[in-house]
């Protein structure tokens, strides 16, 4: 973990074009993205009012090149500890019937080594502090029979559905219609061989493996069983409160839930971002993201397709208040390769790069599941702070804060600022405001991906958040 320390300086000291502090000593710290830049430091720019990332209009500035002290021993008149952002987590759990297949060659099955994960998670010293919420999907309609044979067994919860997949394919693709085979059509109803049940199948009755393995239609399943609404989603079975106190009402509807059910995938992850922008919106300065943890392929709901599936989790991050999503799957080999595919598509659009995927042919799922639950922890705490508070009787200059990086090794480095996320830069990395000064009041500090990855890579550093001097801004 980075330790993080604010340092409030004091009025009156402004930085000269050529980088010193006007009436000081100077300092100690040199000008240089903690991304790196081309063999020499970054390009920085001091400023007297807003940085030309905050107003286009104004003038070219002069550029400053790296090495030129920041002045921070001589300013600092006092310090703050930074408190970084809360994080909450809102985890959408599936528990359809697949969780109940065993992993690897052991009797365990995918969802007693995943709620095992969860609960180790939840009890962790290392989470205390973060919020965490959870619902499962599907979420079953009462009084609904589990399995149909024709409509009129579903009764107002009809038509009855059967699974389909696309005939002509290699690989088992579930469809609705032939055209969403596309050159793989036709889309026809699936079965399973009667022995050898990892074996899909479509010509019933007909042998599989041996005259015994019979190829033997699926059951059919009500319409209506699983709900769809992104609503029924959005409503938590836990809400989201603070580790380790929320830990015991977790862990008791974990051991309160079996699967059962199908997939509605597209329902669930919106009835998540939904709920996940509703707690932003009523908790500000907190960051509330959504962890999506399946086993299997969307086979319910619409859209099933990656991209209908994508757009979802990209309207979550483009939103206001914008929400990332994790992803982690749990998958057999019949479905590893399609599902890894559709869930690093969900991830990448949900701003989280990728998905953590796990093979539910090895014996030790749940220690991988606990280390991507880890990971995510980690992703989603290092690089957010909030904005310190001036001292008492001074008014916060937003621009006039800088953010140092000290390595572990004592190497003190300035990150440079950029207007906002889409500023930062691919070498030199940067941080930027929540909220642009200039139409708002910040809140909190981001770290650019680039210049966040070095600082994760050195759990001794230390992140400074100096108020006084004059904002050295990244020169694209």
């Amino acid at each position: 973990m980075v330790a993080v320390v604010c340092a409030a300086a004091c009025a009156g000291t402004r930085q000269t074009a050529s980088g010193g502090a006007a009436g000081t000593g100077g300092g100690s710290s040199t000008s240089g993205g903690v991304g790196g830049a081309d063999g020499g430091g970054v390009v920085f720019a001091h400023y007297d009012g807003p940085p030309p990332s905050y107003d286009a209009s104004m003038d070219t500035p002069m550029r400053v090149v790296g090495s030129t002290p920041l002045g921070d021993a001589a300013c600092a008149a006092q310090t703050q500890k930074a408190q970084q952002i809360p994080l909450d987590i809102y985890v959408m759990l599936d528990t359809s019937a697949s969780m109940s297949d065993p992993v690897g060659m052991t009797m365990t099955s995918k969802w007693t080594a995943i709620r095992n994960a969860l609960t180790t998670f939840f009890r962790d010293p290392a989470s205390s502090g973060i919020g965490v919420g959870l619902q499962y999907f599907p979420i079953e309609t009462p009084n609904v029979p589990d399995t149909c044979g024709a409509n009129t067994d579903c009764g107002a919860s009809g038509p009855c559905d059967f699974k389909k997949i696309c005939e002509g394919g290699t690989d088992v693709v579930f469809c609705t219609t032939d055209a969403d085979c596309g050159v793989n059509a036709p889309c026809v109803r699936l079965g399973l061989c009667s022995q050898n049940q990892t074996l899909a199948c479509t010509a019933f009755g007909t042998p599989c493996t041996s005259r015994r393995d019979v190829c033997t239609a699926l059951d059919g399943y009500c319409h209506g069983r699983d709900s769809c609404s992104p609503a029924a989603y959005a409503a938590p079975a836990v809400e989201v409160a603070a580790l380790p106190g929320a830990a015991t009402v977790l862990t008791t509807s974990l051991g309160a839930h079996m699967p059962d059910g199908l997939t509605p995938t597209a329902g669930a992850l919106s009835g998540a971002i939904s709920h996940a922008q509703a707690l932003a919106k009523a908790n500000a300065g907190h960051r509330v993201v959504v962890l999506l943890a399946t086993d299997g392929l969307p086979s319910e709901c619409t859209p099933t397709d990656d991209m209908g599936l994508a757009s979802i989790a990209a309207s979550g991050l483009a939103g206001t208040p914008s929400i990332s999503t994790f992803a982690i799957g749990v998958f057999g080999a019949p479905d590893q390769m399609i599902g890894q595919t559709t869930l690093n598509t969900i991830a990448a659009a949900g701003g989280t790069k990728q998905a953590f995927v796990v093979s539910s042919q090895q014996s030790n799922v749940e220690q991988v599941f606990l280390t991507a639950l880890n990971s995510i922890r980690t992703a989603a705490l290092s690089c957010e702070f909030k904005v310190p508070t001036a001292a008492a009787g001074q008014t916060l200059d937003y621009y006039a804060v800088n953010v140092q990086f000290t390595s572990g090794a004592g190497q003190t480095v300035t990150i440079g600022n950029v207007h906002d996320k889409t500023a930062c830069d691919a070498r030199q990395g940067g941080w930027y405001y929540d909220v642009d000064p200039a139409k708002g009041t910040p809140q909190n500090i981001s770290i650019c991906d680039t210049s966040c990855t070095q600082l994760r890579g050195d759990p001794a550093g230390r992140v400074d958040v100096l108020l006084g001097c004059k904002t050295e801004v990244i020169i694209p």
